[in-house]
């Protein structure tokens, strides 16, 4: 490699370049987004403890609030319910994904 920086290289001089500065870039991204990140997931987990405390009290609001209905309905569900459900939709999304696909992609 040369020993001026603003001195053209190889290509691949000028690739190992690039890939550093890249690297540099996004290791100081990579700081400040977890940041970011860890701030928004307590904001999220406060805003859902929240929003849960507000539906379906069982206030005379609540009766009929279809929102509130649909909330109380599934907070009842039995757990091999909720895990048969699970297990659906998975199933769901996965045939959407094969329908989705490419022709040359169908499994």
């Amino acid at each position: 490699m040369t020993d001026d920086p603003r001195e053209v290289g190889s290509l691949s001089e000028e690739a190992a370049k690039l890939f550093g500065a890249l690297s540099g870039w996004a290791r100081d991204q990579a700081g400040e987004a977890s940041e970011v990140l860890s701030d928004l997931s307590a904001h999220a987990t406060t805003t859902a403890d929240d929003l849960d405390d507000h539906l379906a009290t069982g206030s005379a609001e609540c009766t009929a609030c279809p929102v509130c209905r649909v909330v109380h309905t599934v907070r009842q569900l039995s757990p091999e319910l909720t895990e048969h459900l699970t297990a659906a939709m998975s199933s769901l999304a996965q045939a959407a994904a094969v329908v989705m696909a490419p022709p040359g992609r169908r499994d």
